[in-house]
């Protein structure tokens, strides 16, 4: 396996991509370059289990934890500034409780995130109380040309209030201005977390926010419409962050 190979196949672990997952793209160019009747090289004979042997090494060479994870996280930031977007710790600022909040970025995921999340779709997602310290993460996704779900930045925190949202949407918001001025996603996809919902709003105003409604009655209320000879269904959200159906016939 070449070195450029190697190094390919790295970053794409950096950036989240599975073993499978690299392991099928690689495959997918090696089949257009055959169809081209370009010449085989060696790199071009790599079996799913050298990917995976890579990603072990991959994940041995992660930072070491300490007994306080205070002191792992921090200095874990401080050996790799250029992937923190954003760190708080626990506290009291003018009065206020301030919960602990990492945002990890990567310089790839940066780049990621200019090229597809700019006038396309970001998917925000969270889960809650899956770890031992009961912290939220929010992934962001973007997409890429083949449609294949690319992580653009993770985010840790122990408290997930509007203001708590803030606090890390306006940093990664200016990140991406700071290195393209007009940077505007096209919409976010979001569950149904009225926080989010208005964090995003209050953050990135001007862009128009997909909300992903799971509740039964309003699968129902827009299969009703559809079936009351409405051609299509427009979810319009109005200044309070509710939304209104508007059905043109």
């Amino acid at each position: 396996m070449s070195q450029a190979l190697k190094d390919h196949i790295w970053a794409q672990l950096s950036l989240g991509y599975l073993t499978k997952q690299i392991y099928d793209k690689h495959k997918a160019i090696w089949r257009e370059r055959v169809n081209v009747g370009q010449s085989m090289t060696q790199d071009d004979f790599i079996r799913l289990r050298n990917i995976a042997y890579l990603d072990k090494k991959h994940k041995k060479g992660s930072w070491p934890l300490h007994t306080n994870p205070t002191i792992s996280i921090w200095s874990w930031a401080l050996q790799h500034p250029k992937d923190v977007l954003f760190l708080q710790d626990v506290g009291e600022i003018n009065g206020t409780q301030v919960p602990f909040t990492i945002g990890i970025q990567t310089p790839t995921q940066c780049e990621s995130m200019l090229s597809y999340g700019h006038n396309s779709a970001i998917s925000m997602d969270a889960t809650f109380g899956t770890n031992d310290m009961k912290f939220h993460i929010f992934t962001l996704m973007g997409f890429d040309d083949h449609c294949t779900n690319v992580p653009l930045a993770w985010i840790i925190t122990s408290r997930q209030a509007i203001q708590d949202l803030i606090e890390w949407l306006k940093p990664l918001k200016d990140k991406m201005l700071s290195h393209m001025p007009h940077w505007k996603p096209s919409c976010f996809l979001i569950d149904d977390a009225p926080q989010e919902l208005k964090a995003l709003w209050l953050v990135l105003y001007l862009v128009p926010i997909l909300y992903l409604f799971l509740r039964c009655y309003l699968i129902s209320f827009i299969k009703f419409l559809i079936t009351s000879n409405a051609f299509y269904v427009v979810l319009t959200p109005s200044i309070h962050g509710d939304f209104i159906a508007m059905c043109p016939y």
